[in-house]
């Protein structure tokens, strides 16, 4: 009886361990797609920054529209907090960022999961 416990207990344990993992990896993977989008819109967002976008996304930009570079773009930044909420994926991502003028300010990005990648929705322009 004893073993069985103790079986139980470790398969528990093991189960909630490889969940952590995952959640934990899909925030590094939200936390990465963030970033890249930042730093390829420093200069204009690319032709791969603009198929990053989602749906709703590319329905109100136009590649043309965020080609160009950012009138104040972004030269320093830092992920200050992530949060998934893996029923709705989606994810919403703070980000203090400093300006080439020494300001800095709080941004909120928000991505959707599509087919397990995660794309850029929502972000300050």
């Amino acid at each position: 009886m004893g073993i069985l416990t103790v079986l139980v207990c470790a398969l528990g344990l093991g189960r909630l361990f490889f969940r952590l993992k995952h959640v934990t990896d899909i925030e590094k993977e939200v936390e990465k797609t963030t970033a890249a989008f930042i730093e390829d819109r420093r200069d204009g967002l690319s032709q791969a920054g603009y198929d990053g976008l989602c749906a709703e996304a590319k329905e109100e930009f136009r590649l043309e529209d965020l080609a160009g570079p950012p009138e104040k773009p972004v030269t320093d930044f830092q992920i200050l907090l992530t949060d998934v909420e893996h029923a709705r994926g989606q994810a919403t991502v703070s980000v203090d960022v400093q300006r080439g003028d020494g300001t800095r300010e709080k941004e909120v990005y928000i991505l959707d999961e599509d087919r397990e990648r995660w794309k850029m929705c929502a972000f300050p322009s």
